[in-house]
């Protein structure tokens, strides 16, 4: 096994590892169903600089460390500090972003292997997988708006590849939970394993993608995202303006306390 890392806050998370053309990235933060905290966002498009020359790896596994969780998202318990102003929540949002485009835009077929928690920015990372294969006991949701914040713009193109106009709003609106196969149902994932069968599921796709050709796999994948983009590039700062105003609500000061103090956040549209 070869270790890829890069100098950081966080060398270990996410860890980078790399077993013949099998890369994996781990998101490794176990104690907190592997919620992400700023650094290990930052941190995540250098782990996978090493990839985009790596001529031997065929195709890279994104999974949670533990084998109970996924990823629960951003690390909230950070937001207070580090997410307070407008400002601040935007620099934090470029930085998710950041994250995603990187693992999106690997040349190689990048595969989520779900299991538990798969939440917020954690479904951020998993949409910008070209596959997702979940196990039985997999869920998923966008909570933004228990929490009084936007979902980045720029993620939301992710989503609308996998599921329509009208399932992206109800999860958005609603905040509320999917299980694995009601997400199978709506396209936000590609497949259902019991929990069992995770791991042999994946070692079986990747042993199918190791063994087509790459250049084949490399140009499908850049049409296909190309293809499915969304050309809202223009909008965005509109759009970035809608977000901004949330952070700068009292609202979304009480979704944090609220998430915080583990109550029901009481919202009043300011």
């Amino acid at each position: 096994m070869t270790l890829l890392s890069s100098d950081g806050p966080s060398p270990d998370n996410p860890r980078l590892t790399v077993r013949g053309t099998v890369a994996e990235l781990m998101l490794n933060a176990p104690s907190k169903k592997n919620a992400l905290p700023l650094a290990a966002w930052q941190a995540l498009p250098t782990r996978l600089v090493a990839l985009r020359e790596d001529k031997d790896v065929r195709v890279c596994v994104v999974r949670g460390a533990g084998g109970k969780s996924f990823c629960a998202g951003a690390d909230i318990s950070e937001f207070e500090a580090i997410r307070s102003t407008p400002e601040a929540a935007k620099r934090y949002d470029d930085i998710n972003v950041a994250a995603f485009k990187a693992l999106k835009s690997l040349p190689v077929p990048v595969i989520a292997a779900i299991e538990g928690p798969c939440l917020g920015g954690g479904l951020g990372l998993a949409l910008a997988c070209d596959l997702r294969v979940a196990a039985q006991s997999a869920f998923f949701a966008i909570p933004a708006a228990r929490l009084g914040l936007a979902y980045p713009p720029e993620a939301l193109g992710d989503l609308l590849e996998a599921v329509s106009p009208s399932e992206a709003k109800k999860l958005l609106f609603t905040a509320d939970r999917l299980s694995a196969h009601q997400a199978l149902a709506i396209g936000l994932i590609n497949e259902v394993v019991p929990d069992d069968k995770l791991d042999e599921r994946i070692d079986t796709l990747t042993a199918t993608l190791c063994a087509n050709a790459p250049l084949s796999l490399k140009a499908a994948k850049q049409a296909i995202n190309q293809l499915a983009a969304t050309g809202t590039d223009g909008k965005f700062a509109e759009l970035r303006r809608d977000a901004e105003r949330c952070i700068d609500s009292e609202d979304y000061r009480e979704g944090c306390r609220a998430f915080l103090e583990k109550r029901q956040p009481r919202f009043n549209g300011l």
